[in-house]
């Protein structure tokens, strides 16, 4: 049975609550500081699964991109071997803002020109495989970031904090960059699975949903005035979807019709999500209860080296392999990613989750019937913190607190930085708290 008992009531979207964590596994203050100061001060390692062959039809090219977006680096390879989107491979998508390195495939009989074209996209080696490079296909990956305005003296209560989650786990939330830039895709989602077109349209192209940057105020208000070319002409190319659902409205389309035109890609990143919004809640409820890095009965375990999900009956808890593997985060509770097959924990776990979900103001019935192909699954609640480090100092551009760690995939660094330097410091969005003057819906803290 996937998770139901939902009485839902279409609430006002307003009224769905911050996915984000409100609770850190760290009880102490954070430090505080800013970080991202200057790209080479975030730096991604992409950790691979495999070794190449030396042969093979794919052109395997480990890369180093700064500042640039995934976007973009795919763009410029497309170009620069005369191949489609489709011919290109990789594991994950790597960091705008920051220096990355990661493998990228690509199928092609050419060999790599001795320059890309510019000092922001480098080729560190080259080699050949039989296949393509897929999405997961990567053990995780490592980070080196410098934390800015901070007090080199606090570096012993940072290290204390990063020691705790390495020994604990860091709980595997969601953190901001899920939710979109206004930090409500999750409404959105819930707008898409209840079938509430005009409301999923007042909230995402409108002035009264959550809140914006003050740059679109423009262009929402014409929205709402019906005005959709002069919205478009006034849009920005980062609004590239919403000028989809914008035409479709000015050709006189329904709000129903304005919202099946958006691309399924986007819709996607909706349900993704409202899922996630569940996950991070029934999460919260189990940090605060003190049993995230437990197993309970009724659990749904996680496999940490397999990366896979497991059933563990109550009597196997008991034993004292399991115990030991519970305890060196090799095996880990999870959380639901609603859908279809999302496997269903026992009855108390079970009604943790209806709890947690109902807390979120999202029918988890109805994203298993709404939600198109998201199939759902299980996310685990921790994962490991390995090979970590920190230093602090006095630089040429002052004082910093450096850290280093390695996280498996789908883990976020936000969520590392968000345990040392607290919740609300790790927020990048800083028009979120001026936008907030009252005559909207605050998404921020």
């Amino acid at each position: 049975m996937i998770m139901s008992e939902s009485d839902s009531k279409q609430i006002p979207l307003s009224e769905i609550p911050d996915p984000r964590m409100q609770i850190r596994a760290t009880g102490d203050q954070g430090v505080g500081g800013r970080f991202r100061s200057r790209p080479d001060e975030f730096l991604v390692e992409e950790l691979p699964l495999f070794e190449t062959s030396g042969s093979g039809e794919h052109l395997y090219l480990r890369i180093m991109k700064n500042g640039i977006s995934h976007g973009d680096m795919v763009n410029r390879l497309t170009q620069i071997f005369n191949v489609s989107e489709a011919d290109i491979g990789y594991a994950g998508m790597k960091d705008r803002r920051a220096v990355t390195q990661q493998t990228v495939s690509i199928h092609t009989d050419k060999n790599p020109p001795s320059d890309l074209g510019d000092s922001d996209l480098q080729v560190v080696w080259v080699d050949r495989h039989a296949h393509k490079l897929r999405k997961g296909q990567l053990i995780g990956n490592r980070f080196v970031i410098r934390i800015r305005d901070v007090d080199p003296l606090d570096a012993p209560r940072a290290w204390k904090m990063l020691e705790l989650i390495a020994e604990k786990g860091l709980p595997n939330a969601y953190m901001s960059q899920r939710f979109g830039y206004r930090l409500n895709n999750h409404r959105l989602g819930v707008a898409w699975i209840e079938g509430r077109w005009k409301d999923l349209l007042d909230e995402w192209l409108g002035p009264d949903g959550s809140v914006f940057p003050d740059q679109e105020a423009a262009i929402r208000a014409d929205y709402a005035a019906g005005r959709y070319q002069q919205a478009i002409q006034g849009s920005s190319r980062e609004w590239w979807a919403e000028r989809v659902a914008l035409k479709a409205l000015g050709d006189g389309a329904s709000p129903a019709r304005a919202c099946s035109a958006v691309p399924s890609r986007i819709r996607g990143l909706w349900i993704d999500a409202a899922q996630a919004a569940i996950y991070n809640s029934v999460l919260s409820s189990r940090l605060s209860a003190g049993t995230m890095d437990q197993l309970l009965p009724g659990d749904i375990a996680w496999d940490h080296s397999r990366s896979r999900w497991l059933r563990i009956t109550d009597e196997e808890m008991q034993e004292a392999s399991i115990i030991q593997d519970v305890k060196d985060i090799k095996l880990s509770a999870t959380g639901p990613l609603p859908g279809r097959r999302m496997p269903s924990p026992g009855s108390d776990i079970l009604s943790v989750e209806l709890q947690a979900a109902n807390d979120a103001r999202i029918d988890t019935d109805l994203i298993v019937g709404q939600g198109g192909a998201r199939r759902g699954g299980r996310r685990p609640l921790r994962v490991p913190v390995r090979n970590h480090s920190l230093d602090a100092g006095i630089d040429e551009h002052g004082p910093y607190i450096r850290i280093a760690f390695d996280l498996p995939k789908g883990a976020y660094a936000t969520g590392v930085l968000s345990e040392i330097m607290g919740l609300d410091a790790v927020e990048e969005r800083g028009w979120l708290a001026s936008s907030n003057d009252g005559s909207k819906t605050s998404s921020s803290r």
